[in-house]
């Protein structure tokens, strides 16, 4: 055990970055969080633990630069601003770059060595020559569709398909995430939407996919293939900040499916809405393992994604600060395990 606290940095304070932050300063020992930094004007100059609403009263006050907290000298950080690399390479590898690991729940980062192979390198070779560990990882990808579903073919004989489901209760979520997601359109707006790449849903099936095949040793014929299919709602549907009116979406099902040998593997569906079980969803997490011995889990009710997906980036960070630099998935590392004093290596 270390005698000295691990110190932390956080970038980004939005749902899960509060959240996680929180998880640390009210229930985890064996750290100091040494600087936070956000783009959110009504957190920037305030303490840490007032924005987060934790009720330790501990922690620095919020700036506004990736740098300030980096020149505190963190050794992980906690990077939780955005779902695209397009967005988040050059802050990462400024991260790698400075020695300091990170965990961060960018969809994209949870397995880019496909999709993203040019910023992948750039970031790997970044942590390698920094001695960074980069990771990747939330509730989904990192968890649900990805890790737990290769721990669950630890007891198949063989795998022969994958399906899964996952339905989630959105009505909780702020508007701007319903936007980017996919809710509050015309049926015409939604289309056109997923089209031009403005309206995203879920990011992060392509990732889950390709790291699933990669651990299991299969090949993808192709790229990840996605469909949306739109819930309109009749009625207006109700959210925190106002109802959506009659005759925009107030849902929608994505579908990502992985082809291998010619036919559909693996085939993941995502059901997001603002009252599922009006609309007959029961809000459960589920996948089965086809084959000889199949294996079948549901979880009910499912996830909730932004307390678990804070819990999984916590809980990620002994991992992470004990593994080998470079730029790492959840098949790389331990399976993330809830923790009390950071400063205990529980790999020892």
């Amino acid at each position: 055990m270390r005698s000295e606290p691990v110190r932390i940095g956080v970038c980004g304070l939005g749902s899960i970055g509060r959240e996680a932050t929180r998880l640390l300063l009210d229930h985890r020992t064996g750290f100091e969080i040494v600087g936070a930094a956000t783009k959110e004007p009504d957190a920037v100059g305030r303490p840490l633990h007032e924005v987060v609403s934790a009720s330790t009263a501990t922690g620095p006050v919020v700036v506004s630069d990736l740098r300030e907290v980096l020149a505190a000298g963190p050794e992980i950080m906690i990077y939780a601003t955005g779902s695209f690399l397009r967005d988040t390479t050059d802050d990462l590898i400024a991260c790698a770059a400075a020695g300091v690991d990170v965990v961060s729940p960018c969809e994209e980062l949870a397995f880019p060595f496909g999709r993203f192979a040019d910023a992948a390198a750039g970031i790997d070779a970044a942590a390698r020559a920094g001695g960074a560990t980069l990771l990747g990882t939330g509730v989904n990808p990192g968890f649900t569709f990805d890790s737990l579903l290769i721990a669950a073919t630890g007891s198949a004989w063989d795998v022969r398909g994958v399906r899964g489901r996952r339905t989630v209760d959105v009505a909780g979520f702020g508007q701007n995430i319903h936007l980017r997601l996919g809710i509050g359109y015309t049926d015409a707006e939604f289309r056109e939407g997923h089209e031009a790449g403005t309206i995203a849903g879920h990011v992060g099936f392509p990732e889950s996919i390709e790291l699933v095949c990669e651990r299991l040793g299969l090949k993808l014929d192709a790229p990840v293939t996605e469909e949306f299919e739109p819930y309109i709602a009749e009625t207006p549907a109700p959210t925190k900040y106002g109802n959506v009116p009659a005759g925009r979406t107030e849902g929608f099902l994505q579908r990502a499916t992985g082809m291998v040998g010619g036919r559909p593997f693996i085939q993941l569906e995502l059901v997001l809405h603002l009252r599922p079980a009006d609309a007959g969803f029961e809000t459960t997490d589920s996948f089965s393992v086809e084959g000889v011995h199949p294996v079948n889990l549901v979880m009910s009710p499912g996830m909730d994604a932004i307390p678990a997906t804070s819990a999984q980036l916590v809980n990620s960070m002994p991992g992470v600060l004990h593994a080998a630099p470079g730029l790492k998935t959840v098949k790389d590392l331990p399976v993330a395990g809830a923790w009390h004093d950071l400063r205990i290596d529980p790999f020892r």
